[in-house]
């Protein structure tokens, strides 16, 4: 278990609770939970947190965005902002607190297992670094020899107190000034000694005998020599400038050629990036070893020439002249570029250096690769949250259509005219519902709505109702014995139907398709028998989905690719290239995996592996009510659409039920307290998830189970992505009811809860 301390600050404790919980699966430490600033600020102070996960969208008990500069910058914490908030203002005041993460609720708990492991790892390595520059600037202080540490332009940065004393100049006052301004050194002749000697080439140096002249005007005979500060990927970042006052003047050698010694240049020529310095003219002065081999060139050659010259002509027009207008007025500038030849991408950062530029190219190809990811997880977060507020109102409407012709369905006699139309169209309705569910997983959404389900008899449901291809031969092998699992059947559903259509678009001339299913034990997980690419738990059982054919196959170039969004290898204009990546999101989010690899001799295969569930006792059967059961249930209603409401009140009326209707939460608790307090309360409730302006569910229940914390309740929504509808028990809830249903689903449902 990971020993890490973790504290959850949340004014709504199930929502902290939540979270919580996922922590403590995902191998943490009971994190504790804060529901006010009092005792987030009392268990900062005695529990010392190693990191802190906070909700910013509050009611007003706890002033977040206070809080949090409170727990970022006063207690010096990695803060971790978990939030359903999307608007401008509030992403804008989280970014200035400068979080580790921040997470959009529903959150996904792969999202929050790497966050939070990110965000630890990146904690330990700025503490490392703190007592790291705490030792050093310690020992610099101490040390006997003066010392001073410059940027990568000779901007000071520190000084020790030798080095102030030699110099005459204050750190204080020297911080941010040019090395040369307050290292004045020359030769015996008075000539200054040069930064960057252009031709020099000797590897032999040793240490510089020149003279220093003080702040006062006073010269001083000293030693000096340079060693670099390099970043932990080995670039250049700075120098550091070591020097001691010589005693016995007459020791020591000012010949010009010691003079000229240039330990400046033997330390650029280590640097990890390519480094160039330019005369006003842009004429290249000064090259480094990297500078020749990215540019392949000889050394010798590059000197002199004109700089733009080894750029591509689009490089030169976008950004000779930024840089030529910085040139001239003495300042810094940078662009990126992208290197044809090294097929690497670059930084440029141009310094002001002696009348022309140092230039510093830092290679940014991971950033740049890093960034374009973040691009398409931005958009696909975009993309889910036009996914989320569609699916809600569109399932709203599906449930409206589903349920009424799932009713026609029932009372019109088999046979019947119109009966064919109507069958056509609950089929037509079904589709829909899946194209929706579909959408929202694709754009991370759609949390598993788990249930104790039989992968076997779902597969057999799916081929009996798919519109199989004539062409093609599909093989079921699913033995009687699979293990059951704990999982989302539409979800499950959506991947069985997605391989089916890869598949067929894969054999376009016909072929076979083989279903099968399997039981891996975790004894069998190191055996081999399962794609190197398929990373699963050693230590769990997996019941192993494999959808088999023997088409076209698919390149090894594009293997890598197959679950990128909007990555497909079919040309057609229909292809959206969404299918592996809604059922690689689904796999994950059921803790499971999934890998594509060819089947030879011929054709693809893909493995899909979803947990076995821990508790193999037989499901519990729901069974109908009994006709002679003359006391029958009373039921509570809160839903604000009416028409849905009406369909509820229709389907409950026919089973027998005694139903009262409401559309705003706040009846709906006043209602349940009335009938409560009289000593005869409702039997169930069915609660919408969400009511627009209005109160809804999640409050509903809550308020509701401070009175009765035996009530049964079923929550329903069309967000299925939302934590109630994941986890409705961590909520108060009994069950739970996606929108849409058909209405067997809505009166099975009712019958197990109240049995």
């Amino acid at each position: 278990m990971n020993s890490s301390r973790i504290l959850i600050i949340d004014d709504e404790i199930r929502a902290g609770r939540g979270v919580q919980q996922s922590l403590v699966r995902l191998g943490y430490i009971e994190p504790e939970i804060a529901e006010n600033e009092s005792d987030a600020l009392e268990i900062l102070q005695r529990a010392d947190p190693d990191l802190v996960i906070m909700d910013i969208q509050t009611d007003g008990r706890i002033d977040a965005m206070s809080l949090a500069k409170k727990v970022r910058y006063d207690y010096g914490k990695p803060v971790i902002f978990l939030t359903a908030a999307t608007d401008e203002n509030t992403l804008r005041s989280a970014g200035e607190i400068d979080p580790e993460a921040y997470l959009l609720k529903p959150f996904d708990e792969n999202e929050l297992k790497s966050s939070v492991a990110i965000a630890m790892s990146r904690n330990r390595s700025r503490e490392a670094l703190m007592d790291r520059e705490k030792q050093f600037f310690s020992t610099l202080s101490s040390m006997a020899d003066a010392l001073i540490a410059t940027d990568i332009v000779g901007n000071i940065t520190y000084m020790n107190p030798v080095a102030e004393s030699l110099t005459g100049w204050k750190f204080s006052d020297a911080k941010h000034m040019v090395l040369q301004d307050v290292l004045s050194i020359q030769d015996s002749s008075g000539r200054k000694v040069p930064a960057l000697s252009p031709g020099y080439r000797s590897k032999n140096r040793s240490k510089r005998t020149s003279y220093l002249t003080r702040k006062d005007g006073d010269r001083v005979l000293i030693e000096d020599n340079a060693a670099p500060l390099k970043d932990p990927q080995g670039s250049l970042v700075g120098l550091v400038v070591v020097f001691r006052k010589v005693l016995d003047e007459d020791s020591k050698d000012l010949s010009s050629d010691q003079v000229t010694d240039d330990p400046i240049r033997n330390i650029v020529e280590g640097i990890a990036d390519p480094l160039f310095a330019v005369d006003k003219n842009w004429e290249v002065t000064f090259v480094n070893d990297r500078a020749v081999e990215v540019f392949d060139a000889a050394d010798e050659g590059m000197i002199g020439i004109k700089f733009w010259r080894m750029f591509s002509e689009d490089v030169r027009e976008d950004n000779v002249h930024e840089v030529s207008r910085a040139m001239a007025r003495g300042e810094r500038t940078s662009f990126e570029f992208y290197h044809q030849n090294s097929a690497l991408w670059f930084e440029l950062n141009a310094y002001p250096f002696g009348g022309g530029l140092l230039l510093l190219m830092r290679d940014i190809t991971d950033r740049v690769e890093e960034n374009e990811g973040a691009l398409r997880l931005e958009k696909l977060e975009s993309l889910s949250l036009l996914a989320r507020g569609f699916a809600h109102d569109f399932n709203n409407i599906l449930t409206v259509i589903l349920g009424n012709l799932s009713l026609a369905n029932v009372k019109l006699p088999k046979g019947v005219e119109g009966d064919e139309e109507i069958e056509n169209a609950l089929s037509a309705t079904l589709r829909a519902q899946n194209r929706v569910q579909q959408l929202l997983t694709f754009a991370k959404g759609g949390s598993p709505i788990r249930q104790r389900i039989d992968f076997g008899k779902v597969i057999s449901e799916i081929l009996d109702e798919y519109d199989c291809d004539d062409q093609i031969d599909y093989v079921s092998e699913a033995p009687e014995d699979i293990w059951k699992v704990d999982a989302d059947p539409g979800q499950f559903r959506r991947v069985v139907e997605n391989l089916l259509r890869n598949a067929e678009q894969a054999m376009p001339g016909g072929g076979r398709i083989v279903i099968s299913l399997m039981n891996l034990g975790s004894s069998s997980l190191s055996k081999g028998s399962l794609p190197s690419s398929l990373e699963l738990d050693e230590k769990l059982d997996y019941v192993i989905l494999q959808v088999i054919d023997n088409g076209q196959g698919i390149d090894d170039g594009l293997l890598e690719k197959v679950f990128e969004p909007f990555f497909t290898s079919r040309t057609e204009s229909n292809a959206t290239g969404i299918g592996l990546t809604v059922c690689e999101s689904i796999a994950r989010s059921h803790n499971g995996g999934i890998a594509v690899e060819k089947n030879m001799p011929s054709g693809t295969r893909v493995t899909v592996a979803f947990p076995a569930s821990t508790d193999q006792e037989p499901t519990f059967e729901k069974v109908p009510l009994k006709e002679n059961d003359k006391s029958m249930p009373s039921i509570l209603i809160l839903e604000d659409d009416s028409l849905i409401r009406q369909l509820l009140v229709a389907n409950l009326d026919r089973e027998g039920y005694e139903v009262t209707e409401t559309e705003d939460g706040v009846d709906t608790v006043a209602r349940y307290i009335e009938r409560y307090q009289s000593g005869n309360p409702y039997d169930l409730v069915i609660m919408d998830l969400s009511v627009p302006k209005g109160m809804g569910g999640t409050r509903a229940i809550k308020e509701i189970l401070n009175i009765d914390p035996k009530v049964k309740a079923i929550v329903s929504s069309g967000y299925s992505d939302d934590p109630a509808m994941a986890n409705p028990e961590s909520f108060g809830f009994s069950g739970v009811l996606p929108k849409p249903y058909q209405p067997n689903e809505l009166i099975s449902l009712v019958r197990g809860i109240l049995k």
